[in-house]
């Protein structure tokens, strides 16, 4: 016979060093690829254009499609981060609240 156990994890908010973790890492990419598509968008206006319809017509579709997953890989970790900081503002605040928020002034009567 075998024992099973049957664990429930609990939720928990993560941690504002998660949060933290994550918006830095989240920043990082997000600037990576934002390098990383300038110096393509750089390239690829330098880059000698074709004579030919097809050609160019191609050729504008590569660069757009280019540029915009480019863009909006940055735009998304950059929101990423940003969120996850902002999180992290309100678990404090929050934090705040919980911790100071309770305490009341004792109440003074007057007979």
């Amino acid at each position: 016979m075998t024992n099973k156990i049957n664990i429930i994890p609990t939720e928990q908010p993560p941690s504002p060093l998660k949060n933290l973790t994550g918006a830095a890492i989240s920043g990082v990419l997000s600037i990576g690829l934002y390098f990383f598509t300038l110096t393509v968008a750089q390239k690829l206006a330098n880059s000698p254009h074709s004579t030919e319809t097809l050609a160019t017509r191609v050729a504008a579709l590569v660069r757009t499609m280019l540029l915009g997953i480019g863009s909006g890989a940055t735009m998304i970790f950059a929101v990423i981060a940003l969120g996850l900081v902002l999180l992290t503002i309100q678990q404090g605040i929050q934090f705040v609240i919980a911790k100071f928020g309770k305490q009341t002034a004792p109440h003074v009567t007057k007979n």
